[in-house]
């Protein structure tokens, strides 16, 4: 049996738990340089194990809710930690 693979270098994943869907609208709750909430709609793309590919909306970098979702709201300051039930995904390395 063949099937086609796709190989995404630089693909921007984030856990399946973080995005809310909608009627088809998918947003998720960015932290902001503040610590404000922003809720965006996303392009979501396909999962692959437990994480959806975001295509749009998100930038490398920025830190997402993915706990306590039912709690936040547009604008509200929150205290962000890091989500150590997913593995940290290295940054690329400026190479010199």
């Amino acid at each position: 049996m063949r099937a086609p693979t796709v190989t995404r270098r630089g693909a921007l994943l984030v856990p399946q738990r973080a995005v809310q869907e909608t009627q088809g609208v998918y947003q998720v709750a960015v932290v902001g340089s503040d610590d404000k909430i922003a809720f965006r709609t996303v392009k979501a793309g396909e999962q692959v194990d437990g994480l959806w590919i975001i295509d749009e909306g998100v930038k490398p970098g920025e830190r997402v809710v993915t706990e306590g979702l039912q709690k936040v709201r547009n604008g509200i300051v929150v205290r962000a930690q890091p989500d150590t039930s997913v593995p940290a995904i290295p940054s690329p390395r400026a190479e010199g």
